[in-house]
């Protein structure tokens, strides 16, 4: 056996030895956590602890939300109780309508005869 053939032989053999060791360690894993499938992953005591944080934090949240709507409600109720107001002043009827014919339409054919003589003097001049 010359060198060269030995090195690939060593080489060879450490490759191989490599690769099972490395798929045996897979094997071992998944057999491990398998065994432990039924173990919790989290102590009991930590387990407490984020339980409590959670419900501290579900207590917040739902504190701040009743504040953003107690405060939209108002906000909302202010807005509804202007446009009530505006509305009924706007919907307030009239109980009669007058007319003075004959005052204003003498009125306004003298105004208007008067710009319409005012226009042609400027144009004029």
């Amino acid at each position: 056996m010359s060198f060269e053939e030995m090195v690939v032989a060593l080489v060879g053999a450490i490759g191989a030895f490599a690769l099972v060791g490395y798929l045996s360690a897979k094997v071992f894993g998944l057999i491990k956590t398998w065994i432990n499938r039924n173990k919790s992953g989290v102590p009991e005591e930590e387990f407490n602890r984020l339980a409590r944080a959670f419900m501290e934090h579900k207590k917040d949240t739902q504190r701040r939300i009743q504040n953003l709507e107690a405060i939209i409600s108002e906000d909302d109720s202010t807005e509804s109780l202007q446009q009530e107001e505006s509305s009924k002043q706007i919907e307030a009827p009239k109980e009669s309508i007058e007319f003075d014919d004959s005052e204003n339409v003498s009125e306004e054919s003298e105004s208007n005869d008067n710009n319409k003589n005012n226009l042609r003097n400027m144009l004029r001049e």
